[in-house]
């Protein structure tokens, strides 16, 4: 386990240096922090609509791309730099190199969320005269589904190059915000034959439901109740786990059986 934390802390590090990610982590800061500009445009509970939604899109969509742009050349720089041989002639095994490229991966989300988290609450306090609890709950379920999403784009840079695991990351996360609610459609509508619901069930259970953490609809608009809230919350949170161990397990193989 020291290996795996080690590869952790060293990931980590390396992740905090790029450019890029801090670039969007600055942006995403920038644009919440200026949220509370927009307040004039809307009025009463407009503005907490506004600010709240507002700064839950930049935060996702800044979530999504770190977790796409940091783990698509973990793996497959190691590779190309050599350093992969330099690492593994240590007592490192190789699911431990997996492993510790996730944790480092969840850790620089972990920082990342961290960062605009304290952002959104400061800016949403000063938008809105207060505090609301309810933001960090959308946090954290975000922060969970990009740790799914890297554990997805993990996966795929075991046996993909960098710039195909963009396209398919990319596309399975939109595939897994967007079968949810097809499938409901499908359901609903009597005269859909099995022959076209059958595959969508199959994808829905295959792909992961990114879908489930989008919980921000009921935090913005406070009519939307949750039936049985912290049970739904505790549900998706173990799915994201299990998830997440079944893809580290799938990588962790692929890896083994990858020659150097």
């Amino acid at each position: 386990m020291n290996a795996t934390f080690a590869i952790a802390g060293a990931t980590f590090g390396e992740a905090v240096r790029k450019r890029i990610l801090m670039v969007i982590l600055l942006v995403a800061l920038l644009i919440i922090l200026i949220s509370p500009a927009f307040e004039p445009f809307a009025a009463g509970r407009g503005a907490r609509t506004l600010i709240i939604s507002f700064g839950f899109g930049v935060i996702q969509l800044a979530g999504t791309f770190i977790a796409i742009i940091m783990c698509t050349g973990m793996i497959p720089t190691e590779i190309e730099r050599r350093t992969i041989y330099t690492i593994l002639s240590k007592p490192v095994q190789r699911y431990q190199f997996v492993l510790g490229k996730f944790f480092g991966a969840v850790g620089t989300l972990g920082f990342m969320y961290l960062m605009m988290g304290i952002v959104f609450l400061i800016a949403s306090r000063m938008a809105l005269g207060e505090f609301d609890p309810k933001i960090v709950r959308g946090l954290i379920m975000f922060f969970f589904q990009s740790s799914l999403l890297a554990a997805v784009v993990l996966f795929f840079s075991t046996f993909v190059s960098p710039l195909v695991n963009y396209f398919l990351s990319g596309g399975v996360f939109l595939l897994g915000n967007l079968l949810s609610s097809f499938l409901e459609t499908i359901q609903r509508n009597p005269e859909v034959t099995p022959i076209t619901r059958i595959p969508v069930q199959i994808l829905t259970v295959i792909l992961p439901n990114f879908a489930n953490f989008n919980v921000q609809n009921p935090i913005i608009n406070p009519e939307q109740v949750l039936t049985d809230e912290l049970a739904y919350l505790v549900q998706t949170v173990a799915y994201a786990i299990v998830y997440i161990a079944l893809l580290l397990v799938a990588s962790m193989l692929i890896f083994n059986q990858r020659e150097m």
